[in-house]
């Protein structure tokens, strides 16, 4: 087993010594290849040869190369060799200028080799199981909930640098609905609720760290469903899933007709589930003339900046408060526009009569009549005439 010997870097060639101190040396590189315990095995040894244990069922090769440099030849313990542009489709192979990352299932047991310029500083390294390390999720989820999900591929009790090794990382969650239709043709399609990079965005407070924070909202029906998640870089991925429960969003959100003076406030109604005193409202108002108005306040009643124009408002926020089981919890308050119309002017009223204009109106309307009656007595008394005449002849 020459192969395993650690060279000697002075003069270029094997170390000598006793037969005890070279299967010393020997063993404890087989010890270091074949732990499965390990999270990195790192093979700078001669010809950069490494052995794979029987009991490993998958694993990644770590490949630095020089910059700029062709990929690896990996050569398997028959002496088939494998290309970066030809292989099985049981290998994955992912190559950047400067490294290479292969992940092998069912690998052949036995000493594998890799060929090409490969830096003697990292040399390759070696990581045999991979999985995806996330926070539990709470039993009661609430429609509209805001969820922080922090995720990490690790190796044991290793969080993989992706920094240096696994570039684009990605972190995708989403939910599947386990309600059954019987008449339903298929099955319903994953919504996915939140798709995210290793990129130092947002929640995520450091670009390819392995680690990724990323914000879900669970915008989506009340019910029970399958929460997915899966973060890969393409070679890479790992899902873990979980049941979970979506309730009804436990606040509800109104707003109060402005006033004559423009006062109007906003109401939160909030179901026994949450802590009435615990709400605090973060948002902002957007009035008709795109004024940004941020608005924050405590309690279930909070009062608004005055409606002094009309038109459209919208208003958009988050709420927090705390659950009857001590969680916290966030909700997103999905925006909302709030139509303000303009102020009915008073109609005026007609002038009342004054009782000085009652007694001419009265004096005016018996005059007239007098007049009529007058009129009616004068034509009747020459109809009279006239027929009297009339009989004489």
């Amino acid at each position: 087993m020459a192969w395993l010997r650690k060279p000697n870097l002075k003069q270029g060639y094997p170390l000598s010594g006793s037969l005890v101190s070279r299967y010393v040396v020997s063993l404890c590189l087989l010890i270091t290849a074949l732990s499965t315990q390990a999270s990195e095995q790192s093979a700078r040894w001669l010809s950069n040869t490494f052995r794979v244990d029987p009991s490993i069922s998958s694993l990644t090769l770590l490949i630095e190369r020089e910059p700029n440099s062709a990929p690896v030849v990996l050569i398997r313990p028959d002496g088939a060799k494998y290309y970066q542009q030809d292989h099985p489709d049981h290998i994955s192979w992912v190559n950047t200028p400067d490294r290479d990352v292969i992940t092998l299932w069912q690998p052949e047991p036995g000493p594998w080799q890799a060929t090409g310029k490969i830096t003697p500083k990292r040399g390759i390294t070696l990581v045999s199981e991979f999985e995806l390390a996330l926070g539990p999720l709470a039993d009661r989820l609430y429609q509209q909930e805001v969820l922080k999900l922090d995720a990490e591929l690790r190796h044991g009790d290793t969080r993989l640098d992706a920094n240096y090794y696994l570039q684009d990382l990605t972190l995708q969650a989403q939910l599947m609905s386990l309600r059954k239709d019987p008449d339903a043709q298929f099955a319903p399609a994953p919504v996915v609720v939140g798709e995210f990079k290793d990129d130092g965005v947002g929640l995520d407070a450091i670009p390819n760290d392995g680690k990724l924070t990323a914000e879900v909202i669970l915008d989506i029906l009340p019910g029970e469903y399958l929460f997915q998640t899966q973060i890969s870089n393409q070679v890479l991925a790992r899902t873990q899933e979980q049941q979970v429960m979506i309730y009804p969003m436990p606040l509800k959100l109104s707003f109060s007709k402005p006033d004559a003076e423009g006062k109007w406030y906003m109401t939160m109604t909030a179901d026994h589930e949450l802590i009435t005193n615990t709400i605090i409202i973060s948002g902002e108002l957007v009035t008709p003339s795109k004024q940004r108005i941020p608005i924050t306040g405590t309690g279930t009643h909070i009062k608004l900046p005055d409606a002094v124009e009309s038109g459209n408002y919208y208003w958009q926020g988050r709420a927090f408060a705390t659950n009857q089981n001590s969680r916290e919890v966030q909700m997103n308050l999905v925006e909302q526009v709030i139509r303000v119309s303009p102020p009915v002017m008073a109609s005026e009223e007609p002038e009342a009569i004054k009782p000085s204009n009652a007694l001419n109106y009265i004096i005016a309307v018996v005059i007239l009549l007098l007049i009529l009656l007058l009129i009616g007595f004068i034509l009747r008394k020459r109809a009279v005439k006239k027929r009297m005449n009339g009989d004489k002849k």
